[in-house]
């Protein structure tokens, strides 16, 4: 198993879409063996992505990720470990003793959910209006002349 993390300056980098280097860690019989560092080259969700197809990441440990990217890299077959934070040593012996859900790994702001995958509130979030402005075709809260709207 091989498990890309973007880094900044020895920590897991705080937005996926926009790091500069990244860590590849080779699991071997189940303990981290070898680690190779990478330059992440501008480019666009897909060439991320690509990137670590490429590199044969089979899962992705990482900060923020916006949901386009985070789209591709599932449809992709990478199991994706969103909104982890803290030192790149530390986070690995935390995925190997399956504890990256732990406070100490959480994004500020987020919290744990639904196993290790979807633990950030702000990701079920859709637009101003969330579910029920979708729901409602899109009619809800307008506001006309600084007033709420009461049709």
């Amino acid at each position: 198993m091989k498990v890309a993390i973007p880094i900044w300056k020895g920590r897991v980098s705080p937005v996926f879409d926009t790091a500069c280097r990244m860590v590849i860690v080779e699991f071997e019989d189940g303990r981290p063996g070898e680690r190779s560092e990478f330059v992440v080259k501008n480019g666009g969700s897909s060439a991320r992505v690509g990137l670590l197809q490429d590199l044969g990441a089979t899962t992705l440990i990482c900060g923020a990720i916006s949901n386009r990217t985070a789209s591709i890299v599932e449809h992709c077959g990478i199991e994706l470990v969103p909104w982890v934070v803290g030192e790149i040593d530390d986070v690995i012996e935390a995925f190997f003793s399956d504890s990256l859900g732990t406070d100490g790994f959480i994004m500020p702001g987020c919290r744990h959910r639904h196993g290790r995958r979807k633990i950030c509130r702000s990701e079920n979030r859709r637009g101003a209006g969330g579910e029920n402005w979708r729901r409602n075709g899109g009619e809800g809260r307008r506001r006309t002349g600084g007033r709420r709207n009461e049709e």
